[in-house]
This record gives C-alpha cells, structure tokens and sequence, in this order.
C-alpha cells in the first residue's frame, strides 16, 4: 500500500510541512532568543544603573552601609534578582542575598498595627524598613542588631501580610496576600506555591557606582529568572502545537489531493487490465483538463484506434476465409472436369480420336477459366489490398463510352438486343485509368446482356453532376435482381438465384474495386421483371 502513488504524495505533503514548521520554528525560535537577550540586557543595565545613582549619595563622604543594605535588599524585592554594592576595590558592602531562596516578604506595617507592644527594633531599624525577606523557614535573616525574628513567634491565630512576587514570562507580579500565624511552634511557616521559583538567569551586569568622575564602586545585579528559558518554553509549545496542526492538515489534504489524482489513474489501470484481458470496448473515465484528463483521452482514442484495427482484422480475417472458400469453390469445379478428362483419355477414349478431340476441346475451355478465374481474383485482390497504382491521365468521357462498348456490338447484334451509346451533350474530360475503367464499364455491360433477352435494350450513357463529379450509367430491360440477391451481388462469387448464365461471380466485385480505387461509388436500382440501372459516380471531371 505503502508503494502507491497516493501514500507516496500523502507522505510527500507531511514531510514538506514538517519541515517546513521546523525551519520556521527554528528560525523564530532564534530569533526570538535573540530579542529576550537583548531585552533582558537592557533590563538588567537599566535597574542597574538606576540603582548606581540611588548608591552613589550613600558612599560620600562616609559609606552608609546600613543605607546601602536597605537599599539591596528593597531594590533586590523590586526587581526580583540579587544586589551587591561593592567598593572600588571590589568588597562586598552589601548583598540582599539570594533570590531563589524565597520570593516573599513579610509586609511590616501589618504586624505594627495588630501588635503594638511588638519591638520594631527588630526587624532591623524600625518602621522605615516595610518589608523584609522571609526565607524558606519563615525566618528573616540578616538584619543589622543581628537578631532573628521568626514567624513562629507571633501569637498563634494571628494575622499578617505577606508579599509574594509571583515569576511571569511577562514579568513579575506582586500579590498581598493575609495568613494565619500557625497554632504549633517550631514548625515549617506556611508556604505558598509560589516557593518554586523560576529558573534564575546566569547573566550578571556590573555598573560603576561615581560622583564627579570619581568612582566610588560597583553595583552588581545578577539571578534574575531567566524569562529567556519560559519564553523560548512557551514558544516551542506553540511551534509543537502549529506542526502538529499543520501535520494533520497536510494528512487531510494529502489524502484528498492524492486521492483526486490516484483515482483517475487507477481507473485507468482497470481499464487498461480489461482491455489486456480481452474487452476492447472498455474505456477509462476522463475528469478535468489536466494532464492526467489528457493521459485519459490519448487512452481512449488508443483503445478506439485499437478496437477499429481489432474489428478491421477481423473483417478482414472473414472476407479471407470467405476468399478462399469461394475461390477453392470456384476451382474445384475446372480441376475436377481436366482431372475427370485426363482419367478417360489414359482410359477408354485413349484410341477414340472424337472422344479426344472433345474432351481436348473441353479441357482448353476449363483452363481457359482457370486463367481468368485467377487473373480476376488478382486483380481483385491488389485492388482491395491497394496495391495497383492508378495511372491518371485526363480522357474524354464520349471516346471512352465508345471504346468501353465497342467489343460488345457483335455480341448484342447476335442475341437481338439493342446496344445504346449515348455521349454527354457537351464536351467532357475525366481524370482517370483508362483501361482499368473501360474493365469496369466492360463487365457491368457483360452483365446486363447475359441477363437481358432478345428484342430488350442495354444503354451506356454519361452526364454531369455537380461541379466535379460525373455518373456513368448502364441500364438494360433485363431479368432484374431479386429483392434478396439485392444486398450480396457486390461480394465475390455471388450469383443470383434467377442466374443460369454462365459466370463466375466475379465481375461486380471487380467493378466495385476499380470504382473505388478512383475515390468513387457504384449503385444500382432493380427491379424484377423490369430490368436494372447502375450508376458509377466518379470525381475528377476537368472539363
């Protein structure tokens, strides 16, 4: 199934697409990589530098480095990465720590109001500072006084604010949100889902902390989540999601593109099969114009060409067996009268000098039929085949009229039958063979005085018709056709019921071939009784 046409296509059409979302997919996914790196660089250099001039006033004349850390540390919330301010030589004078370990801090001011015996020294300097971050245990490490204040000391049932900066492709987003302090002590606080924090980027941007061209250090912002990587993650999705849609479209369309051109050909294949097994009059569908539609119509005129051939073999194949039935029918009678001849003149008439003189005189008569038996069946047969070449020569039709009828005078003067011959009333010239004509003229005026008794009349006459075509016409007051020889007095050796004059059945065959061999036509019009009339019509008339 697989080596078909149709699944090759389908799989042509999958493949193109496939590799087509891939190049595209690649390409945008590059690109896309490119313009969040340089986003995020910009990003990074931008909050960097605005931090830079927040730092500066904090390191003249003195280094505030309590100021410095608050600084980080609320800066490093903002901007959810991690923040060192370095001196000149590089020396860490604040950090705001690392990021991943937690994305909430506790909101201050809360806790401030529920609880106002709470000592805010604390949390590090007092109200200023409104939030700090909480760790993965709930406790907020680092402060200045060095004190550790856990969420497991708050009352149990008590509430209090916590920001959580949520990771987004898009950025990050701030969620206040209320918790219950927890009723055991020494456990885990509570933890938001927004523990799993996104995967942090590797690039890191240093920025030169100065004041009147004097530099004072360095801000280092660095573990930023790494939007790249969930940028490029949603992308990929979406390119996976668009092959695959495009895959299964290309299959949808494949399969009705294929089967659209598989099926015209596998009709014709089924055609083809039947014509191989015998049925010529098979014929394939033809759809469209294209070029299987045209592949179709060159069959179907094959397979008609081939069936004519077929049929014209066939015919010809029936006419020949016919032929030589006819023929070896038409033989048998000679040879069996010169072999009955022969036998008695070795036998009993060997010393009868009569007997063999009559049967001598009988056998020259049988052979003399023999010869023209043969000579017209060969003539009849290069004239079927196509095999004569016609000499073409202009003639005048009246001496051709009286040529044709002149052997035949004699004959009718004997047998008191009145032969006409009447000329065209004016002047005209034929393109012709001449003697292959005057064969034909010669046999249908044979014909009409073997069947026409004494005191009747055979005419041979000439007329135009039309601009280029001439009749030639022989008519007697004869016997006439039976209306069922009518259909069968052109076929070879054909004699009709009423003949009893001697022939061989040859002769309106031969008048037939020579007329069509000038590209014309012999008919005729019988009636019994009354007599016939048969009209050659040739083309060529020149003058």
């Amino acid at each position: 199934m697989f080596h078909s046409i149709r699944w090759r296509l389908v799989a042509s059409f999958v493949f193109v697409t496939l590799l087509t979302v891939s190049l595209i997919g690649v390409l945008a996914l590059s690109l896309v990589r490119q313009q969040v790196a340089s986003q995020e660089a910009e990003y990074l250099q931008a909050n960097a530098d605005a931090i830079a001039r927040q730092a500066a006033p904090l390191m003249q004349p003195l280094v505030n480095q309590s100021a410095l850390q608050e600084l980080a540390r609320t800066s490093a919330f903002l901007s959810n990465s991690r923040i060192r301010i370095l001196d000149a030589r590089r020396s860490v004078l604040a950090d705001s720590g690392l990021q991943e370990q937690s994305n909430e801090y506790l909101w201050l001011p809360s806790l401030l109001e529920l609880f106002p015996d709470l000592n805010a020294n604390v949390f590090g300097g007092g109200p200023v500072m409104m939030a700090v971050p909480l760790d993965r245990m709930g406790r907020m490490p680092g402060l200045l006084r060095g004190d550790t204040f856990t969420l497991a000391d708050l009352p149990p049932g008590a509430e209090y604010t916590v920001i959580r900066l949520e990771d987004t492709p898009w950025g990050g987003r701030v969620v206040f949100e209320t918790r219950t302090a927890p009723a055991a002590t020494g456990g885990d606080a509570e933890q938001s889902s927004a523990d799993d924090a996104a995967t942090r980027s590797p690039r890191a941007v240093i920025q030169p902390i100065s004041a009147d061209r004097t530099l004072m250090g360095y801000v280092e912002l660095s573990g930023t989540p790494d939007y790249s990587q969930q940028a490029l993650a949603t992308a990929r999705r979406a390119f996976l999601l668009a092959g695959i849609g495009a895959t299964l479209l290309a299959l949808v369309a494949g399969l009705w593109v294929s089967r659209s051109l598989s099926a015209p050909l596998t009709s014709l294949a089924l055609a083809a099969g039947q014509m191989s097994a015998g049925d010529l009059s098979v014929r394939a569908p033809v759809r469209g114009k294209d070029e299987i539609g045209q592949l179709g119509r060159q069959f179907n005129q094959m397979a008609e060409r081939l069936e004519a051939s077929f049929a014209e073999l066939a015919a010809e194949r029936d006419s020949l067996r016919r032929f030589i039935a006819d023929a070896s029918h038409e033989l048998r009678t000679p040879i069996t009268a010169l072999r009955s001849f022969n036998e008695l003149l070795q036998g009993p008439a060997a010393g009868d000098e009569a007997a063999r003189a009559e049967f001598l005189a009988e056998s020259a008569g049988q052979i003399q039929r023999l010869e023209w038996i043969t000579s017209n069946l060969l003539n009849l047969s290069r004239l079927e085949g196509g095999l004569i070449d016609l000499d073409l020569r202009d003639q005048d039709v009246g001496e051709l009229l009286d040529s044709a009828a002149a052997p035949f005078k004699f004959i009718a003067q004997e047998k008191g039958v009145a032969l006409l011959v009447q000329a065209p009333d004016k002047p005209l010239t034929c393109r012709c063979d001449r003697p292959r004509l005057e064969m034909a003229l010669a046999n249908l005026l044979d014909n009409a005085l073997k069947f026409t008794p004494a005191g009747g009349q055979v005419r041979l006459s000439a007329q135009r018709q039309g601009d280029n075509q001439m009749q030639l016409v022989v008519e007697d007051t004869g016997i006439g056709v039976l209306p069922g020889d009518q259909p069968l007095i052109f076929e070879r050796f054909y004699r009709g019921a009423n003949s009893s004059a001697p022939g061989s059945g040859l002769g309106l065959a031969i008048v037939q071939g020579i007329v069509q061999a000038h590209g014309g036509a012999v008919s005729f019009i019988s009636q019994p009784g009354q007599g016939s009339r048969f009209v050659v019509e040739l083309p060529g008339v020149v003058g």
